[in-house]
């Protein structure tokens, strides 16, 4: 493909071994999956990968494979639990105040680096050590400042990350998309203010995020072309959505005893950040008494907890409670027909490579963009969350995106591409 010769050329990988540095900051674990698996796979192809395992939550893994030369970690500041609603002021000042990791950081001499957005303290790091290349990586579709930093925006006609729209926008939902892209920008700015008064002092960093990002030779998104809307895209901006799957392994005799029973199989799980358990009650309820209704289908739930909600419902012969599972590897199996699913952009990515049918309840975030955007190409149907409440409407969706007519996984295939087109995505760090 041309964009792969293009981005082979432009780092010529080919050629040389560089100095890598990755500013991961470790808060939700779909940035952290998408994230550390780019360092993983330059480090595999002989890089010098170091990575800046910047700590905000101890229940997120790093994902970080023994390849990597070296993991600086940056436990959390102490304070940082009692003032959630300053968490990057507090976590970037404990860091930019390291007086052992900052010199460390200048004398290492990196190539280039490569960081997100969402978390500002990065960008000022980057500067303040003195790289001069930088790559931009989302695990989400573009954060609205960075395509408007770099003037690749149609602001107008783009739906905001935050938004619950596709790529068609009527008058009034120009207007309505234009209060989340205010939202995402007043955020970004609040968090600019308050993290570069401390670079400032510190540092004597004047430079604002947004004239540092200016200066960005790259972007990668965590998107897929086939389940993405109309957008501007910059010469430097490339999809590389896929990535950051897990290699495929087999599964457990006990998971394949389960994928043995006859009955079609759904797969339910709402992420890391919205888990099951703490869902509100009356939610779970409704959910359980739609799976109750349809005895005929086996439902597995990622459900993180044993509680009373589960332990209540023990002898519920169609629903099994999993705390943990191997979503990529039941999505992969073959035997999965339909995935419930929260909407993140990482789990959508895993359906389609699949070609497993999904039923989307978008709950927060970009989670909304994503089922729009999806369902624009015709690859998911959306559950509305407020309709979880009701599990007549929980059943007829199931019901209704099971039915083979509707879905069949060649659509997956005639829009995104076979498996072969997502995992050909790594060879661009070769």
């Amino acid at each position: 493909m041309l964009w792969v010769s293009i981005l082979l050329n432009a780092f010529c990988l080919y050629a040389s071994a560089f100095d890598i540095l990755v500013y991961a900051p470790r808060m939700m674990q779909s940035h952290v999956y998408f994230t550390a698996r780019i360092a993983n796979v330059l480090a595999e192809r002989g890089h010098k990968v170091t990575v800046i395992d910047n700590v905000f939550r101890y229940d997120v893994d790093n994902e970080l494979s023994s390849d990597i030369h070296q993991i600086l970690t940056v436990e959390p500041s102490p304070e940082i639990m009692e003032g959630l609603g300053h968490v990057h002021r507090l976590q970037c000042s404990h860091l930019i105040q390291n007086s052992t990791l900052i010199p460390k950081l200048q004398e290492m001499k990196f190539d280039f680096a490569i960081h997100e957005v969402f978390d500002s303290c990065g960008i000022g790091i980057l500067e303040v050590i003195g790289i001069q290349k930088t790559v931009i990586v989302s695990s989400t579709g573009p954060m609205d400042v960075v395509p408007i930093t770099l003037g690749v925006s149609d602001t107008l006609n783009t739906p905001s990350l935050l938004s619950d729209y596709g790529s068609y926008l009527s008058f009034f939902e120009k207007r309505r998309n234009l209060k989340f892209l205010s939202a995402m920008l007043n955020f970004h700015e609040m968090q600019d203010k308050m993290i570069s008064s401390l670079f400032n002092k510190y540092h004597k960093l004047r430079k604002s995020s947004e004239e540092i990002m200016r200066q960005a030779n790259l972007l990668f998104y965590n998107i897929h072309e086939g389940s993405d809307g109309m957008r501007m895209r910059g010469r430097r901006s490339f999809d590389i959505g896929g990535i950051a799957f897990k290699d495929q392994k087999n599964l457990t005799t006990e998971y394949q005893n389960l994928l043995s029973d006859p009955r079609p199989k759904v797969l339910v799980s709402f992420g890391t950040a919205a888990t099951s358990s703490h869902m509100p009650q009356n939610l779970k309820t409704s959910l359980l008494n739609a799976m109750k209704q349809m005895g005929d289908v086996l439902f597995i739930w990622k459900y993180e907890q044993d509680d009373e909600f589960t332990k209540s419902e023990e002898m519920t012969s169609n629903v099994i409670f999993k705390k943990f599972m191997p979503q990529t590897d039941l999505l992969a199996s073959g035997k999965i027909s339909v995935f419930v699913t929260h909407c993140g952009q990482n789990s959508l990515l895993e359906a389609f490579h699949s070609g497993v049918r999904v039923l989307a309840v978008p709950l927060f975030g970009d989670q909304h963009r994503n089922a729009q955007l999806a369902k624009e190409n015709e690859l998911i149907e959306i559950l509305a969350k407020t309709d979880i409440e009701t599990p007549s409407k929980i059943v007829k969706a199931n019901r209704e995106q099971s039915d083979p007519g509707v879905f069949s996984s060649s659509k997956c295939k005639e829009k995104c591409g076979e498996a072969s087109d997502f995992n050909n995505r790594i060879n661009i760090f070769k």
